[in-house]
């Protein structure tokens, strides 16, 4: 008898051969092993996190937490078994990169006070981190930009939907533990705790009709609770209890739900769509395109035709900047979209890179008109972070084209690296300070734009561009007045855990005027 006769006679029912189906057992819900190894280390987090943290984003204590939070996820990995930095693939590159750039963005929220830094320093961590932790625990290789934003919304999202585990395993935990409480004492314990549970929105209901049938009732209650006064700090700690709730909730689940599940999420694969359909829309476009690049070298950049009438370059500049600006994202999205879903074409791949060297002159283009209408009306924030902005679009874009011929190529990776460098460059250049060092540079103190542009840096900047004029004594007594002391009674105060570089200079600035 052969081997495959053998196997089947094996696997038939026999008086020699009886398999016996173990009887099925109601499953149980809690894991205590995972409250053992993610408990503590959660409990930890969610201290160190409200800590520093809790009402205080710009403070010292941000570099702080993220040391801590690395220490945190290196024990959390060791319980786990894995290394700290390595990746599915065993390699530390990417990793390092975005630990050390987490490290370096933290440090921009204690060191600057500006607004939008702070509030794009924090946007970067959130998605940094995110993104770190997916990759210590997916194999990204092959993944697209699309395959990296789902990726990173579903490493937010996807372990909520795990939110009780905390709390069974705590539960389980306890029960393994074996608690010295006699059954009838804690039966007698969670009927007492569900009574109260009950009674809680029946007295609620009950005592609301009684007061309103009984005036005599009414004033009684009243009389009673004239003499319980809340703290004045109760909604912090009301606010305090619920970060600690919530960030411990969060420590626990995201890297549990990684370590227990896989994100199904795979490599980009080629489309199939007949690229007949791309070919037809993006020639369309690709004419168009052509057309408007060419009045760009004629009109914008060469200066050979007359404006039309009633219009300046500067209007001119502001009036088409923003419509450029999104033809360009819809550009790069168009060049991402097509190359993802359309089956590979020589035809299709030449007509998306005319359309990307269109785009690089629209991009050309939107910056000359930026740097007219600055010409014109100074600098702001706004304009010069939409600068920056088309700087990176247009690295973006050549790594898009780049793809297109060279399919292995790690678009997102690339993108997300140039961009994280390129605003650390930005953030640490202090760009409060060379917007006002710029404008005041640039205005006479006789001109009529003079008083705006003084207004605009002792009202609108913050505390970082206080060295562009502190050697004006005028406009710095007319800052204390309108910014300083507002950043220093509603944020600063003096306090340690709070301290700022930017605070703490210009109050060393504000002491020597004295």
């Amino acid at each position: 008898m052969d081997n495959t006769a053998r196997e089947n006679n094996f696997n038939e029912p026999s008086m020699t051969n009886i398999v016996i189906e173990a009887p099925v057992q109601a499953q149980v819900k809690g894991d205590a092993k995972s409250f053992r190894k993610y408990g503590l280390l959660s409990l930890v987090f969610a201290i160190v996190y409200t800590f520093c943290l809790y009402k205080n984003k710009s403070g010292i204590t941000y570099p702080i937490f993220m040391a801590i939070t690395f220490g945190l996820i290196y024990l959390v990995r060791k319980t786990d078994g894995l290394p700290f930095l390595k990746n599915k693939n065993g390699k530390i590159g990417l990793n390092l990169f975005y630990v050390i750039s987490l490290f370096l963005l933290s440090v921009t929220k204690c060191m600057f006070t500006s607004y939008s830094i702070q509030w794009l320093s924090g946007l970067a961590i959130f998605l940094l981190f995110f993104s770190f932790i997916m990759q210590l625990y997916i194999d990204t290789t092959g993944w697209d930009i699309v395959g990296w934003l789902g990726g990173i919304a579903l490493t937010m999202v996807r372990p909520f939907a795990n939110i009780a585990w905390p709390f069974q395993d705590f539960a389980l935990f306890v029960k393994e533990r074996g608690s010295e409480t006699s059954k009838e004492k804690r039966n007698a314990i969670m009927a007492v705790l569900i009574g109260l549970i009950v009674a809680v929105p029946l007295l609620a209901v009950v005592v609301s009709l009684l007061v309103s049938a009984d005036a005599v009732f009414s004033r009684i209650l009243e009389k009673v609770f004239e003499g319980i006064h809340l703290p004045d700090n109760f909604g912090d700690f009301v606010g305090i209890v619920l970060t600690l709730c919530i960030s411990f909730i969060c420590a626990y689940i995201i890297p549990n739900s990684l370590y227990k599940k896989k994100i199904g999420i795979g490599p980009a694969k080629q489309g199939n769509t007949n690229p007949l359909i791309a070919i037809t829309f993006t020639v369309l476009l690709g004419l168009v395109y052509l057309l408007f690049c060419l009045i760009q070298v004629l009109f914008l950049f060469t200066g050979s035709m007359t404006l039309p009438t009633g219009y300046t370059y500067a209007s001119y500049a502001h009036e088409g900047f923003y419509q450029l600006l999104a033809v360009c994202l819809i550009n790069v999205a168009l060049v991402s979209v097509c190359s993802r879903m359309f089956a590979k074409n020589k035809l299709l791949t030449c007509i998306l890179s005319i359309i990307g060297i269109c785009t690089y002159i629209m991009i050309a283009s939107s910056a000359m008109r930026m740097i007219l209408y600055i010409g014109v009306y100074q600098l702001t924030f706004l304009r010069l972070f939409v600068l920056w902005f088309l700087c990176v679009l247009s690295l973006w874009l050549a790594y898009l084209i780049i793809g297109l011929y060279k399919s292995d190529f790690p678009v997102f990776k690339a993108a997300m690296v140039t961009i994280t460098v390129a605003y650390l460059a930005f953030a640490f250049a202090n760009p409060d300070y060379q917007i006002a060092k710029y404008d005041l540079a640039h205005v006479d103190g006789n001109d009529t734009s003079y008083e705006s542009i003084t207004s605009y840096v002792t009202e609108c900047l913050s505390l970082d561009a206080l060295p562009a004029f502190q050697s004006d004594e005028e406009l710095l007594n007319l800052y204390k007045d309108r910014v300083f002391m507002y950043y220093w009674e509603s944020r600063y105060d003096g306090s340690i855990r709070k301290f700022n570089y930017s605070y703490w200079r210009a109050e060393k600035v504000f002491e020597e005027e004295k």
